[in-house]
Formats: C-alpha cells, structure tokens, sequence
C-alpha cells in the first residue's frame, strides 16, 4: 500500500510561485493536497522557505573571489628558485706559508696570532751567530780544498813541489807526489843511458848516471879480464901442445929404431918397454892438452859473447825500468786525478753551502712576504729553525679579496651556472638581523669530489665573488675574515606559484606507480 502511495506522489508535479508556496499540477492535484494535509496536521506547523541573508551571499562571494585571483596570481606571479650551498670565506690569493729562510735560534719574536702585518715587516729575528761560525769553517775549507787542487795540478803539469799551503795537502798525497818525482827522474836519466846522449840533468840525476856508467864499465872490463886471461892460457896450452908433439914424433923415430936392436937382443927388454911407455904417455898428454885448448876456446868465446851482450843487457835493464816507472806514473797520475775531481765536486758542494750561509746571514730579520694576518704561530723564543726540514713557522692570510668557496650537491648541480646571483649569509651574521652579502658565482668545478668522512655524498666545488668585504653591526664595519662558515642561496631561475603545487601533486602521483 505504501509503494502505491510512492509512485502516485512520484506521478505529482508541483509548481513554485513567487510568493514561496507549492502549487500541485495534473489531475490528483486536489487528493494530493488533501493527502499532503493529512499528513502535516499531526505536526500543526506550516513549511516556509525564506530567502537567504546577505551576509551569507558576500561570504560565499568572497570565498569564491579569492580562490579565483589566488589561482590567478599563482598562474601568474612568479618566485625565485633557489639551490642551497654550504661553505666558507677564503682569501681570493693563497695563504702564504712562512717558513724558516736560515736555520738558528728565534731571539725575538714580533707578532702574535691576528696581528696585521704589512709586506716587508719584519715578523721575526733569528740568531746567526752558529750560521756566521759555520760561514767561516766552510770558507776555510773552501781555501785548502783549492789549495789542494792547484798542488794536484801543478804535480800533474810536472811543477817541482813547492808550495806555501803543503801543510794542508794530505800526507799520502804529498808521498805520492813525490814517488812521482822520482820516478820521472829515474826515467829521464835511464832514457839518457840508453841513447848515450848528454842532456840537463841535476846534480843528483848526473851523479847517479855516472854510477851507473861506472858499473857497467866494470862489468864489461871484468869479462873482459876474463877473456884475455882464457888468450893466454890458451896460447901457453898451444905452445906445449906442440913441443909435447915433437917430444913425441922423436920418442916414436927413437922406439921404431931400437924396436929391430930389440928384436935382435941387442938392448934389453926392458929398456925398448920404456921407450914405448914414453911414446904412450906423450900421446896422452898431447891428447890432454888439445882438450884443454878446446875448452879454453869455448871460455873465450863465451867471455867475448857476454861482453858483448853487457850493453845489450843493460839497455833491456834500462828500458824495463823506464817501463816499470812509467806505468808506475800512471797509477799515481790516476789517484791524484781521482783526488782532483772528489775535491772539484766538494767545493761546488761547499760553495753552495756557502752562498745559503750567505743568504742566512741576509735573513736574520724574517719580513712578511705580504700584507695579512697572521694565524697559526707556532714557534716561540728559543725555538730551533733548521732549513732542512719542512715545518711552517706562522701563516700570513692575505689581504685580497675574500671569496666564498661552496660546495653543490650533486642533485642541485643540474640548473646551476657561472656568474649567477647569489645570497651569501654569514653564521656569525644572523640574517633576520644583519642581512646578507650579495655575489655572483664566478667557478664551477669541472667534477665532483667523491664522498669522505664530512661528506657522505658527491659535490661539486665552486666560488663566489662578493660585494662586501665588511657587515655594518650596529654603525661600525666588521671586516670579513677568512675561515667563516657560511649559508649561500644560488639563485637559478624564477617559476610561477602554481607550478611548485604541481610539481608536489605529480611528485605523489609518480610515487603511486611504485609498489615501494
């Protein structure tokens, strides 16, 4: 019954009039109103519908307004972009590094961290006193090595040994040198016995050039000697030879002719027997003789031989000799050599140390080698300043121009150009209350540095020039210095409002796509 009751009132169409109230149409309009009556009479209230307050259409107006211009203004206005950099102020020139010129001990020092120091003030002075005492041993040395060097030399031209610095010259060399001497002397006087020449020798030379011409004269005078006493020995032996031989051709005619009286019985046995004995020992005796002779002959000619060998002896001796002594002239000539040019290094050496004395002796007052300030001083009074090794005494910042070294993340690189603006804010600087510095970036690295242990992620170093070198705090300037930590906002390019919405709303639109 109450579905039939629906479609008949679904069927019904009504009419607003102008006055606020319903006017049912069709047919059934009178059972409709009367069925409506029914209805609303339990509740004994009228339905009246009012037209809305104006305060209520402004509001709504209003809403409608400022969500219009505000898509507008977003549509339209624009915003700077901006990629964040953190960093420090660095001197545009690079900090000098003061290191010791000389090396001594530190008697005054006259800075301290932070003082200001113009080019060419003298910062520190150094004690010279064991450079100066070290200046005069190395130019002592310098004189005997040359000292040295010039003795070698004149040694080896053939100078006689005179010099006033002998003292000085080492005594295994001044043995050497005079071995030499020697030795070419020797060699001179030997080459003079050989040729048989005269020539300027010293007395020592001549008198030993006789000694040796007296000995060789003996020599040859006692073979000699020797050959003519075997002459005549070998004469007196020939001479006996020969009467021996006439002894025995008349012994031999005396035995033939009592040989037939003895046959005959006219003499005894006995006394041909003897006869022929006689003949015997002649014969051995003539026999004995002509040996005699022969070795007589062999002794004089050996004797004559060895005399005349003497010379030839003695010229073999004598040019051994010269040989022995010229080899041995080698070996020194090669140790003085080898003595010059140790000695020749050593004084390039020494004169080298010599003019960093020199130097040293020019910087016992240490200047500042540019104007800056001065930081990290180490060294105090007393302090020992050795050239020979690298440590740093003080640095001087210098007084150029302050920049702003950054690094870029690598996700913020992509925009970012040379000679952009960019905002520089200072951390010992509250903005809200100081400001800025504004600048302009003039380098980008060519490459990232890769991560380390205060930077987990890749970077990108850059510079930024500023316009400031000072902040106005509170009517007086504050001069920047180098090492603040900074904030710098890059300004890379300007967006409209309503692109930042849509970006974040396609951001979280892209991350649906994604199951994690």
């Amino acid at each position: 019954m109450t579905n039939h009751n629906d479609q008949e009132l679904s069927a019904q169409t009504t009419k607003l009039e102008s006055d606020g109230s319903l006017v049912p149409q069709g047919n059934n309009s009178h059972a409709l109103v009367k069925k409506n009556a029914e209805a609303i009479a339990p509740f004994d209230q009228p339905l009246v519908l009012t037209q809305s307050p104006k305060w209520t259409q402004a509001i709504i107006w209003t809403l409608l307004g400022s969500v219009t211009f505000g898509l507008i203004w977003a549509s339209v206005a624009s915003i700077e972009e901006s990629v964040p950099a953190q960093g420090k102020l660095e001197p545009q020139g690079a900090v000098k590094e003061v290191k010791a010129p000389a090396s001594g001990v530190l008697k005054e020092i006259l800075v301290k961290d932070g003082d200001r120091v113009k080019a060419g003030q003298v910062i520190l002075r150094i004690d010279s006193t064991a450079t100066k005492a070290q200046l005069d041993s190395l130019r002592k040395l310098q004189q005997n090595l040359q000292a040295e060097n010039q003795f070698y030399r004149n040694v080896l031209n053939g100078f006689p040994i005179s010099s006033p610095n002998l003292a000085v010259i080492p005594v295994d060399f001044l043995d050497l040198a005079r071995n030499r001497n020697i030795l070419i002397s020797e060699s001179q006087m030997y080459r003079m016995q050989v040729n048989g020449g005269g020539g300027s020798l010293t007395g020592d030379q001549q008198d030993r050039l006789n000694a040796n011409q007296a000995e060789l004269s003996s020599r040859s005078q006692a073979a000699e000697a020797v050959v003519n006493q075997s002459i005549q020995q070998l004469n007196q032996t020939q001479t006996k030879r020969l009467a021996r031989q006439q002894s025995l051709a008349l012994s031999q005619k005396i035995l033939a002719d009592i040989k037939e009286v003895a046959e005959a019985g006219g003499i005894s046995k006995i006394q041909y027997l003897k006869q022929q004995d006689e003949v015997i020992n002649t014969e051995a005796e003539i026999q004995q003789l002509t040996q005699e002779e022969m070795r007589l002959k062999a002794v004089i000619a050996e004797g004559r031989s060895r005399l005349t060998n003497t010379f030839d002896v003695n010229r073999k001796e004598l040019t051994t000799q010269i040989a022995d002594n010229t080899k041995r002239i080698a070996e020194i000539d090669s140790q003085l050599t080898k003595a010059l040019i140790d000695n020749s290094k050593r004084l390039a050496e020494i004169t080298g140390q010599i003019s960093q004395a020199e130097v040293a002796l020019q910087y016992e007052e240490l200047r500042a080698p540019t104007s800056g300030t001065v930081f990290e001083l180490k060294a105090g009074l007393g302090y020992v300043a050795n050239t020979n090794t690298s440590e740093t005494i003080l640095k001087i910042v210098p007084d150029d121009q302050l920049i702003a070294k950054v690094y870029i993340t690598n996700q913020d690189i992509g925009f970012v150009k040379e000679n952009m603006p960019v905002d520089v804010r200072l951390d010992s600087f509250p903005f809200s209350e100081f400001g800025d510095v504004k600048g302009k970036l003039i380098w980008i690295g060519s490459d990232a540095l890769p991560p380390d242990q205060s930077n987990p992620s890749y970077r990108f170093p850059a510079k930024i020039a500023i316009e400031k070198q000072s902040l106005n705090v509170n009517g007086r300037e504050i001069r920047l210095q180098s090492g603040m930590s900074l904030s710098a906002n890059i300004k890379i390019r300007n967006r409209t409002v309503i692109s930042l919405f849509t970006d974040f709303f396609f951001k979280n639109t892209e991350s649906l796509k994604y199951v994690r």
